[in-house]
């Protein structure tokens, strides 16, 4: 199965952002396929676009997203994209292609939970809660980007493990 051969229809997909090393984020594009959850990183590092100075502005400027903030897919950069397209996501190169990218039988889903609240350090982007998946024994916090629901987004995993 590939990125380029997936139909990207509701209710089988969405894009969360997910902290790492403490204070540092990447996003994800989240495939709900058959048997499998599979997470792509699909942008790298986000910033909330910041001006106190003109260094501080350039960088940010640079990491922060430009497009239609409701739209979950202006999260996603083109350049990810197109590296996992022609990969076969069910094998190792799929993993080996980005360290972060994570692959994950419905079977292995052992929790899901939705929590409403605001990620903190989200800034001006639109974000519906956490959606929390515990999955080979290690939780992880999935915060959903743009105007999805998270709630429904738990509840699709949920069906599927």
């Amino acid at each position: 199965m590939r990125l380029s051969d997936f139909p990207l229809n509701p209710k089988n997909h969405f894009v969360a952002m997910e902290y790492y090393g403490l204070i540092l984020n990447r996003t994800f594009l989240i495939l709900l396929a058959e048997k499998h959850m599979i997470g792509m990183v699909a942008n790298g590092i986000v910033s909330a676009q910041s001006s106190p100075d003109p260094l501080t502005a350039i960088v940010t400027g640079k990491l922060s997203i430009h497009g239609e903030l409701d739209d979950p897919h202006s999260y996603l950069n083109n350049k990810h994209l197109k590296q996992a397209s022609n990969v076969d996501l069910l094998g190792d190169d799929f993993l080996k292609l980005n360290r972060a990218n994570f692959r994950a039988g419905f079977d292995e889903v052992s929790e899901v939970s939705y929590d409403p609240r605001k990620k903190w350090g989200m800034g001006h982007y639109p974000h519906d809660g956490k959606v929390y998946v515990r999955m080979n024994g290690k939780k992880r916090e999935f915060i959903i980007l743009g105007s999805q629901s998270g709630q429904e987004i738990a509840g699709w995993i949920e069906e599927q493990a």
